[in-house]
């Protein structure tokens, strides 16, 4: 880290009086941010955090939420300052908590001190992500920039937009960001049937009663007594602890599992961890509720997260290829029949069970990525064991459910051509082509289709598909290029304003040799295509910012698909660790080295790691350096939706003091700070947000510390540019 110069921080307080924007309503952390001001494990509203730059003095008592002394004015600017004003949405992790093809009951098994490498196959909130994304979309269409008075020009998501590669998880997200009131209806599968007439809205509840097509000889009927039908707590007190939350009562018959008890002293006893997580009766209910999402209300663009291209962001194995191009995805039978099947798998069986722990246990002694492997690998064995529809009998020992089965849980592929089950949902189109069916802006949310010839699929947006496709060309122009279709791959790129360009990449890991694909890389073609964006930029006149799901420290995974390598790490180093560790193993030029080559590249921006950080990348005064002309890039990684503290970033590009810097904003949702006493859950879409919120600050897996430092949030970061066309 680097401190910056005090004459532009002068220059701070003098702009400082210029040109105020007009009065609003709360809506960034400028205003207020949600903190636990009295250690009580509930939150609540405190002070705002203006802006400060990077690496400057700031009053630490603001971390306990004291504001004793303000340093001087926020920052303003007149609107004419505002080049362009996004919001970074990432990690939404849209789950369908119900799908049998979720293995929840790994993370029962999280009580080995020191090690959670399965922490995130389970979360006590998860069944409430429509609704947090739903309560960030409302804050989004109302935000404006706390510097300059700029509403948002677009949006867009860095990637694990969906969990688990489903076909209904991917709809949520869209009809979430693109409203339900519009009139149009792009997804007709959606409709639960049974309900012909009813106002389309988010229905985030899954499953179809009566028998599973797939598996005709189960006996697939609803649970009874509920619209849930995913995991809770076993219900018996002194009974063997599963390990999940139970929100409708705690003791008794109903208990909780370790660590999701609202008594403290019994979660820090059983957990090391200090949290409370309160009692909401009905909670898993209403939160299957339908309801009208409202929109973004402007332009968004999307990016492949692992959670999106992956089955639970880690497998690669509902889809068999390709490898190399053009090849066609084939679906995996055994896969989708799990997913769209009815037997759901709560608990394995005691003695799979402790295979699990003695695998756990040997983790503690060989951390490898092989050995994580090896447990995921008894995981899907466990899954297939009990719904292979080729099994005789379809039965398991340990403790299974029988959940409605639905067609709409089929995993989607990456791209097309590609071959799913007959007559499902996923016959609609990838997830590519997902983007294409929508009522929001711009038509393929930043994707070109695969053949100009199947715009005709989508309808009234047929001429607006066939321009997206006229902007597929070579490897220079804009939009998605040949080689990415070729490739099944998602990386594109689009001009946003005047001498700006935005590169999108595709950092997904296809095939890595195992079924643990989680973290990122680059492959060859993407990586030469992305250096020509940026030269071709450059001699456009244009600064360059890059988008991907997984950060610099996190795109270090080696691809087994030949046709890919060599692969690409995002950085040598971790600097972030002292001393800085190297990330990966291949040799080949780095994201970091590209960027360290060209002066018109000022940021990277990402998700993935679930946690607000910033970086400040000097080329040649890092340690160690890496060699280039370019003396500075910013590498910008914002928090999750499906986490604490759910928070999305405002990022603006301004001119000050004759110089381009990024202010960087974060935002909460619309959920409130205090949901409320922990009587009924209510079916307001936002307290049903404040009480994810709450229950994710209390989850002992999760961490309170993603939230980062007062320097990882609202922050003004110079470029030492000036503003553009770019000129060397």
């Amino acid at each position: 880290m680097h401190r910056v110069s005090a004459g532009l921080l002068g220059c701070l307080v003098v702009i400082g009086c210029l040109a105020p924007p007009a009065a609003a309503a709360p809506s960034t952390t400028v205003q207020r941010t949600i903190q636990d001001c009295d250690a009580d494990n509930l939150l609540e509203y405190a002070f705002g955090e203006e802006h400060i730059l990077l690496d400057s003095p700031f009053d630490e008592d603001e971390e306990n939420c004291v504001r004793q002394n303000r340093r001087g004015e926020e920052l303003r600017l007149p609107p004419s300052a505002s080049l362009i004003n996004f919001i970074q949405l990432s990690d939404f992790q849209m789950v369908d908590e119900e799908s049998p093809a979720r293995v929840e009951f790994l993370d029962g098994t999280q009580r080995l001190p020191g090690l959670q490498p399965f922490s995130a196959a389970y979360r006590p909130q998860e069944s409430l992500t429509t609704q947090v994304t739903e309560a960030m979309a409302r804050q989004v269409r109302n935000a404006v920039s706390p510097v300059t008075a700029a509403k948002p020009d677009l949006t867009i998501l860095t990637g694990d937009n969906a969990d688990s590669q489903q076909y209904n998880e991917t709809r949520w997200f869209i009809d979430i960001l693109d409203g339900t009131d519009t009139g149009a209806n792009p997804d007709p599968e959606m409709e639960t049937p049974g309900s012909p007439g009813r106002d389309r809205k988010v229905d985030p509840n899954s499953g179809i009663p009566g028998p599973s097509p797939i598996q005709p000889r189960l006996g697939c009927d609803a649970t009874p007594g509920s619209v849930y039908d995913g995991v809770r707590d076993s219900g018996v007190r002194d009974g063997p602890d599963v390990g999940y939350y139970e929100p409708d009562a705690s003791g008794g018959t109903a208990d909780d599992g370790d660590g999701y008890s609202p008594d403290r002293k019994r979660n820090a006893h059983e957990t090391g961890r200090d949290v409370t997580v309160r009692d909401f009766p009905g909670l898993l209910e209403r939160a299957n509720d339908p309801f009208e999402a409202l929109g973004l209300d402007m332009p968004w663009y999307s990016a492949f997260g692992n959670h999106d291209a992956l089955v639970q962001g880690n497998s690669p194995d509902a889809y068999l290829g390709p490898f190399g191009a053009p090849t066609t995805e084939t679906y995996d039978p055994v896969y989708h029949a799990i997913a769209t099947g009815c037997v759901k798998v709560k608990q394995p069986a005691p003695a799979a069970l402790q295979q699990i722990r003695d695998l756990y246990a040997a983790i503690r002694e060989d951390p490898t990525d092989a050995k994580i492997a090896l447990v995921l690998q008894k995981a899907q064995e466990t899954l297939a064991a009990a719904c292979d529809p080729r099994s005789p009998d379809c039965q398991f020992g340990g403790e299974t459910a029988i959940v409605p089965p639905d067609p709409r849980r089929c995993f989607l592929a990456k791209d097309e051509p590609f071959v799913t089950a007959s007559g499902s949902p996923c016959e609609s189109g990838s997830w590519i082509r997902q983007h294409f069916r929508t009522s929001g802006t711009p038509v393929g949310h930043g994707f070109a289709p695969s053949d100009p010839a199947n715009c005709a699929r989508y309808g009234t947006e047929e001429e607006a598909c066939r321009q997206a496709a006229m902007e597929d060309g070579d490897d220079i122009k804009l939009g998605r290029p040949t080689q990415a279709v070729l490739a099944h791959d998602g990386y594109y790129s689009f001009v946003p304003k005047p001498g700006l360009r935005f590169v999108v990449l595709d950092t997904i890991t296809d095939e890595c040799g195992t079924i643990f694909c989680s973290e990122g890389s680059v492959d060859d073609p993407q990586f030469e295509w992305l250096r020509s964006q940026i030269v071709d930029a450059q001699g456009q006149g244009q600064y360059v910012v890059v988008f991907s799901h997984h950060t610099l420290r996190t795109t270090r995974f080696p691809t087994s698909d030949p046709s890919e390598r060599p692969q690409h790490d995002g950085e040598r180093f971790d600097r972030m660790r002292t001393p800085p560790q190297p990330v990966g193993a291949s040799m080949a030029d780095t994201l970091e080295e590209l960027y360290c080559e060209h002066p018109n590249v000022i940021a990277h921006v990402a998700g993935h790691e679930h946690e607000n950080y910033v970086e400040r990348h000097g080329c040649n005064e890092d340690e160690p350096p890496t060699p280039g002309p370019n003396p500075v890039f910013w590498h910008i990684s914002t928090a999750a939706h499906i986490d604490y503290p759910q928070q999305a970033r405002m990022i603006e590009l301004v001119k000050l003091g004759g110089k381009l810097s990024f202010v960087l904003t974060v935002l909460d949702h619309d959920g409130p700070a205090n949901p409320g006493g922990s009587g009924q859950a209510g079916d307001s879409v936002l307290r049903l947000a404040g009480i994810a919120r709450e229950i994710a600050y209390n989850d002992y897996q999760g961490s309170r510390g993603a939230r980062g430092g007062r320097q990882d949030r609202n922050v003004i970061l110079p470029t030492g540019r000036t503003p553009p066309p770019y000129t060397p």
